[in-house]
């Protein structure tokens, strides 16, 4: 594991003789930092890519979209694997994911190095781009929740943030 941030948390790595330890917000050490990866249990029938929140024990796909509750747009991470409703689906939290043309919005493959937001389609990504360079959602959205950075055509580094709400 290289230097790191998941939620909120940042992961130094060093290596003070031959065992590797890891800062913790440059405070304390741990010699196990914890997994991008974490077993859920689908909420509904999720496909491989989703973005998902999580409420309680389940996995659900997340969304920006107006109407929903704050909660949906509260992405935790993207499945690895399908699932159907009642099922263990695995969720990357912090890592490097694979994206196909199904969970993004409006467009077939990723444009590495641009970042990519919930969408307002449930369990989708989206990038929105500006002429000024700054970030503003379009209509028919109430969250902008920034999912991570595109490093190939098909390749996401998950970096997510909080959610910035937004009232039209």
């Amino acid at each position: 594991m290289t230097n790191r941030a998941i939620f909120n948390r940042s992961y130094t790595e060093f290596t003070p003789g031959t065992t590797p330890v890891w800062l913790v917000n440059g405070g304390s050490i741990t010699s196990s930092p914890p997994s991008s990866f974490f077993d859920f249990t689908a909420g509904a029938d999720l496909i491989q890519g989703e973005v998902v929140y999580v409420s309680g024990v389940f996995a659900l796909p997340a969304t920006a979209a107006a109407g929903a509750t704050q909660e949906e747009s509260q992405a935790v991470g993207i499945t690895t694997a399908a699932a159907t409703a009642g099922s263990t689906v695995p969720v990357n939290l912090d890592d490097v994911v694979q994206i196909s043309a199904a969970n993004i919005t409006a467009e077939t493959n990723l444009v590495p190095g641009q970042y990519y937001y919930l969408s307002k389609f449930s369990g989708q990504l989206t990038r929105y781009t500006t002429a000024s360079g700054s970030i503003t959602a379009p209509d028919g959205y109430s969250a902008l929740v920034n999912l991570g950075l595109a490093l190939s055509p098909n390749q996401l580094s998950l970096e997510i943030q909080p959610p910035a709400e937004i009232f039209s």
